[in-house]
C-alpha cells in the first residue's frame, strides 16, 4: 500500500517552482548584464539636419558616439555637469595633456584634476571647436561625461525617452 503524503508533495512542488524560478532569475540577470547601453551614432540623415536622436539607455541615461580631438568615445549626456570630463587614459590618447590643476566639484564630491583647453568634440555628428575639458583620475577610459560646455551650443529637447541635440537656426 502506497501512502500519500500532502506535505511532502507540497514541499516538492516549491522546491521544483524555486528550482524554475532562480533558472529565469538568472538568464534575466544575464541577459540584462549583456545588453549595453543603447548608443546613438550620427548618420548622414541626422548631420543633414543638424540633429541626433539619443534614445534612453534601460539605465535611464542618454548615450551618444562621438570623439574627443578625432579619438573616438561614448559620451553620457550629462546635463548637471558644467564641463566635459574624461579619465587620464583616455585624455592621453585623446592628446590632452598639460593644462592646469584644477579643483574639480563632482558628483562623488571634490577631486583635483586637470583641465585641458582646445579640445575639438564632435556628438553625434554636432561639432563644437575649443572646448575645455577636465581630466578626472577617478574617470574610467573608455567613457566621458559631455557637459554644458558643449550643450550650451545645441538646442536640448526631452520627447519621451528620446533626448534630441539640435543646432539652432542662426539668427
Amino acid at each position: 500500500m502506497i501512502a500519500f503524503r500532502p506535505r511532502a508533495h507540497g514541499r516538492a512542488t516549491w522546491l521544483i517552482l524555486l528550482f524554475w524560478i532562480s533558472i529565469f532569475a538568472v538568464v534575466y540577470l544575464a541577459i540584462n548584464l549583456s545588453q549595453g547601453p543603447n548608443v546613438a551614432r550620427a548618420t548622414t540623415e541626422s548631420a543633414a539636419h543638424g540633429e541626433i536622436v539619443i534614445p534612453r539607455s534601460r539605465d535611464g541615461h542618454y548615450y551618444v558616439a562621438g570623439t574627443i580631438n578625432a579619438v573616438p568615445v561614448t559620451f553620457l549626456v550629462d546635463t548637471g555637469a558644467t564641463v566635459t570630463a574624461v579619465g587620464p587614459d583616455f585624455a592621453r590618447r585623446a592628446r590632452l595633456v598639460g593644462g592646469l590643476n584644477a579643483r574639480i566639484e563632482t558628483a562623488g564630491g571634490p577631486v583635483v584634476g586637470s583641465m585641458v583647453s582646445g579640445a575639438t568634440i564632435v556628438a553625434g555628428g554636432i561639432q563644437v571647436d575649443d572646448v575645455r575639458v577636465a581630466v578626472l583620475p577617478s574617470m574610467p577610459g573608455g567613457h566621458a561625461l559631455l557637459g554644458q560646455n558643449f550643450l550650451q551650443y545645441v538646442a536640448i529637447e526631452q520627447r519621451g525617452d528620446r533626448l534630441i541635440l539640435r543646432i539652432p537656426p542662426r539668427r
